[in-house]
């Protein structure tokens, strides 16, 4: 990522104190810093898959942080940042990306094929599509139990070209579901530009066909990510009905760490590097004294070593035996 001497986003604190904007900041760099583990874990053989998030960050913990912990959580394989930000185990975490018996599917996935009922994650299906009717599931069963929970699914813009894509909105919006489905848009569905993937202008465009609701917003703005989410959920909590919003973001690394990126020109990787959702939400804190250089070094320093032990036990694992079923 460049390096940031100004804020290039626009944020707007609104309301929110303190210390919520300094949760919100550890919660938004805690993913970035694990993932910079784990791309040298991968450089080192130490791990065999990454689907990278680097840059999409506000959109996972944005999205996390504003819904209540009861309400499930439908993530894809860029969102690290919705199990840090629900408090998953480091060490099992760690454990299951090296696929060992102590990680949270005990060794049967490694990359982000995972959930946690308890932390209500429900793991990632890889045609894309499919959790998104299975979020329908949830949201029918909090509608029809009168819990008043929300279910929120992420997809990316090369999955809005599915058939399920199409098919769990308009169930969603027929039956009144509280579902929030939230488009990843990063400008590529793996090798393929948006250009090449559909012909509206926007693709919430798409949400006026099914009768629903739609709201495009900056998907490297913490701040715009947490008061957008937060709002539609606390409201479909009393009047259930489903939002389609489109985060507009940008892969900064390749479909997978395997797949590189040479298909993507360098420009857009220049302009978006200086919107790192990162960087610039850092810098606007420092900017209104509510964080100082001190307090970001001390708590990168203790993250960096907290992921250090954790590593560390978790490299004392033993591996599964080749052949050995993981139950």
């Amino acid at each position: 990522m460049a390096t940031l001497t100004q804020s290039l986003i626009k944020f707007d604190r609104k309301t929110y104190d303190d210390e919520l904007l300094v949760t919100l900041y550890k919660e938004l760099t805690k993913p970035r810093l694990f993932e910079e583990k784990m791309l040298v874990l991968l450089r080192q053989g130490k791990i065999s898959k990454w689907f990278s998030g680097i840059g999409q960050e506000a959109i996972s913990v944005g999205a996390t942080l504003a819904l209540e912990s009861s309400d499930y959580i439908f993530p894809m394989h860029r969102n690290l940042g919705v199990f840090t930000a629900r408090g998953m185990d480091l060490f099992q975490l760690f454990t299951q990306f090296q696929g060992k018996m102590t990680g949270f599917s005990k060794g049967r996935e490694r990359s982000f094929h995972f959930g946690s009922n308890p932390h209500h994650i429900v793991g990632m299906i890889s045609h894309l599509g499919p959790q998104m009717s299975l979020a329908n599931g949830v949201g029918l069963a909090e509608k029809l139990s009168q819990t008043k929970g929300v279910a929120l699914a992420f997809t990316g813009d090369g999955a809005t070209s599915q058939g399920e894509f199409h098919e769990a909105l308009n169930v969603a919006a027929v039956w009144d579901l509280p579902v929030i489905f939230v488009i990843e848009n990063n400008a590529y569905g793996l090798s393929t530009p948006i250009s090449e993937q559909y012909k509206c202008k926007d693709l919430i465009d798409r949400a006026l066909g099914y009768g629903m609701e739609g709201v495009q917003i900056d998907g490297n703005n913490i701040l715009e990510v947490y008061t957008t989410i937060h709002k539609y959920a606390d409201d479909l909590r009393y009047n259930p009905r489903p939002i389609l919003i489109e985060a507009m973001t940008f892969r900064m690394r390749g479909h997978e760490e395997a797949s590189g990126t040479k298909y993507v020109p360098q420009y857009l990787f220049d302009e978006w590097g200086m919107k790192d959702p990162v960087g610039n939400y850092e810098n606007y804190l420092l900017k209104i004294g509510v964080l100082t250089d001190k307090m970001v070094a001390d708590f990168k320093e203790q993250f960096r070593e907290e992921l250090n032990i954790m590593l560390d036990r978790a490299f004392q694992v033993p591996d599964i035996e080749s052949g050995k079923p993981s139950f």
